[in-house]
């Protein structure tokens, strides 16, 4: 995994008249980090700071090594199976850092939300001295999604040669992904799709399990008894879904979750 952090004025504060002029690269503390003009590029996973060298940061150098670890570990936790050289992160460390002090004890990273995307904004913060900044971070993680391996129209469904696997960047899917063909088979379109179009839960709907007017058998099971009789089912659906069924013994409409072809459950406490 590649980090390239982009630091401004805290950077160059650290670097020679000389340093400036000069387009030589160098090397600072540990390898794998080097300052081309302002430009850091990380090269390993991860590394951490002894309180000696915490104290010798800059503010904006802690900024950048305390999102690039939480970025690291939330990547992870997502996407434990990725290869590191499917990740990509930048994270752009502004001006707004050149004044501010460094912090005396870890920073406060958070991401605001749960889910990552291509374009994040943490919020950055040292409790210890009371100030916060917002810091531009890019992400990049392609892993193998579902994808129409031809064109499709609505209604179609899915069978193994409609589908194919290929390296997509999920941080740009909103709307989530597949990254098993076999989970989609019997599955139905709901538009029409291209060839190479990403298989989200907005358009394959699961099988339909049940029709509109079917007979169906109503299980109801709750305080260890289960008791079963027969309904209609007011509306089409798919397994695990809940519908409308009218008992037909007591006339009464329930609503019910669909458990498989032909048959409904009910919980009862």
């Amino acid at each position: 995994m590649i980090r390239h952090l982009y630091l401004s004025a805290d950077v160059s504060e650290g670097l020679t008249r000389r340093d400036r002029s000069e387009p030589a690269t160098r090397t600072l503390g540990k390898p794998g980090i080097t300052i081309a003009g302002v430009i850091l590029t990380i090269a390993s996973l991860a590394f951490t700071a002894s309180a000696t060298e915490t104290v010798s940061q800059t503010a904006g150098q802690q900024i950048a090594q305390a999102v690039e670890q939480s970025l690291l570990k939330r990547v992870r936790d997502d996407h434990p199976n990725v290869p590191d050289g499917q990740v990509s992160t930048t994270i752009t460390v502004n001006d707004a850092t050149a004044n501010l002090a460094p912090c005396p004890a870890p920073l406060l990273v958070d991401w605001r939300g749960n889910s990552l995307s291509n374009r994040l904004t943490p919020r950055v913060a040292c409790e210890n001295l009371g100030w916060q900044v917002y810091i531009p971070v890019g992400l990049t993680v392609n892993v193998p999604v579902v994808v129409t391996a031809r064109s499709l129209s609505r209604g179609q469904r899915l069978s193994p040669a409609d589908l194919s696997l290929a390296m997509t960047d999920v941080s740009t899917l909103r709307h989530g992904h597949y990254s098993d063909t076999a989970e989609l088979s019997g599955y139905e379109v709901a538009r029409n799709l291209t060839q190479g179009s990403v298989i989200t839960p907005y358009v394959a709907k699961p099988p339909v399990m049940i029709e509109r007017g079917d007979r169906v058998i109503i299980f109801a099971t709750g305080a260890g008894l289960s008791v079963q009789t027969e309904g209609e089912a007011l509306r089409e659906g798919s397994e695990g879904q809940q519908i409308p069924v009218r008992n037909l013994s007591s006339r009464q409409t329930i609503h019910a979750y669909v458990k498989s072809k032909g048959v409904v459950e009910i919980h009862t406490q």
